[in-house]
C-alpha cells in the first residue's frame, strides 16, 4: 500500500512542482468589448496569467493553455503548440491538425436560442453573417423548432439585395454578433427593415439594444470572458470534449424590447 501511495505522489509532483503557465492573448487595438471579457475572465480565474498582445511575437512556451480574446488574437495563437480557447471571434474556425481548440460562443445554447424565437413568436429567422454557421448549432437550433435562413454577406453591401430576397419570408430578422456584417450601415438598414415590416429585429450584441430593437439573443462579453476561463481550467485537466461552449448566464431581461416593432 506504501508504495502504491508513493507512486501517486511521484506521479503529482512536477505537476505540483510547476506553475500552471497561463497566457492570455488579446487583440489590438484594445477595444472596450475585450476589456470587458478579460474582467469576466479574471472574475472566474484564480491562478495567475501572462498576456500579451496580438500585434508583437508571443511569449515563448510552452504553456499550458492559451487563451485569444478577439479575431486577430486568435489567428496569433493558432499556431502555437498548447491548448487554445477562442472568444470574441465568431468567424474563427479551428484547423483540424492543431491541438484541442475550444471556441466560445456569442450566443446563448441553440435550444435557449430557439425557445427565446418561439417564445416570440418566430418560426423563420434570418440570420445576416459574413461566415457561415456552426452546423450543429443550425441542427439543433431547427430540432428545437425554429429555422435559421442564414444568408452570408459577401460585403456590407449585399445586405439590401438579401433584405429583398430571402429577407421577404422571414418573421424575424437577426444580425448575427460578426463584425464582417455589423457596421454602422448594416445595423441602420436591419433595423428599418424589421420596422417596416413590422417583424422583431434582434441586435448583436446588448449595447445596440434599443426600444425597437429586441436583445435576448445576446450575451455579455463578460459573460464570454468568464466562459472562456471555465473552458480553460477543463482543457488543463483534460475534462473538456467539446469544441464549442456556450456562456451559461441568464439572459439579461432589461435588454428585451417592450414591444415587438
Amino acid at each position: 500500500m506504501r508504495s502504491a501511495f508513493a507512486a501517486v505522489l511521484l506521479a503529482l509532483a512536477p505537476s505540483a512542482a510547476r506553475a500552471e503557465r497561463v497566457l492570455v492573448v488579446l487583440s489590438d487595438p484594445l477595444r472596450p468589448s475585450t476589456v470587458e471579457a478579460l474582467e469576466g475572465f479574471r472574475s472566474e480565474w484564480d491562478g495567475a496569467i501572462d498576456t500579451a498582445s496580438a500585434r508583437g511575437a508571443l511569449p515563448a512556451g510552452p504553456h499550458d493553455v492559451i487563451i485569444a480574446f478577439g479575431s486577430r488574437a486568435a489567428e496569433r495563437a493558432r499556431n502555437e503548440d498548447a491548448p487554445l480557447v477562442i472568444a470574441l471571434a465568431p468567424a474563427f474556425r479551428s484547423r483540424d491538425r492543431r491541438p484541442r481548440t475550444v471556441r466560445v460562443a456569442m450566443t446563448p445554447p441553440p435550444e435557449r436560442f430557439a425557445e427565446i424565437l418561439a417564445a416570440a413568436g418566430v418560426r423563420r429567422l434570418l440570420a445576416v453573417r459574413a461566415a457561415p454557421a456552426d452546423a450543429d448549432f443550425v441542427k439543433r437550433a431547427a430540432v428545437a423548432g425554429v429555422v435559421i435562413d442564414d444568408r452570408i454577406l459577401p460585403s456590407p453591401d449585399a445586405l439590401p439585395e438579401v433584405l429583398r430576397g430571402p429577407g421577404v419570408e422571414a418573421d424575424a430578422l437577426w444580425l448575427a454578433p460578426d463584425p464582417g456584417a455589423v457596421t454602422k450601415e448594416t445595423f441602420g438598414a436591419a433595423r428599418e427593415f424589421a420596422r417596416a415590416r413590422k417583424i422583431p429585429f434582434f441586435a448583436p450584441a446588448a449595447g445596440l439594444v434599443s426600444d425597437e430593437v429586441r436583445g435576448e439573443l445576446t450575451v455579455s462579453f463578460r459573460d464570454c470572458g468568464r466562459e472562456a476561463a471555465k473552458a480553460a481550467r477543463e482543457l488543463l485537466v483534460g475534462a473538456i470534449a467539446v469544441k464549442i461552449v456556450y456562456p451559461t448566464a441568464e439572459v439579461d431581461m432589461s435588454t428585451r424590447a417592450s414591444a415587438t416593432p
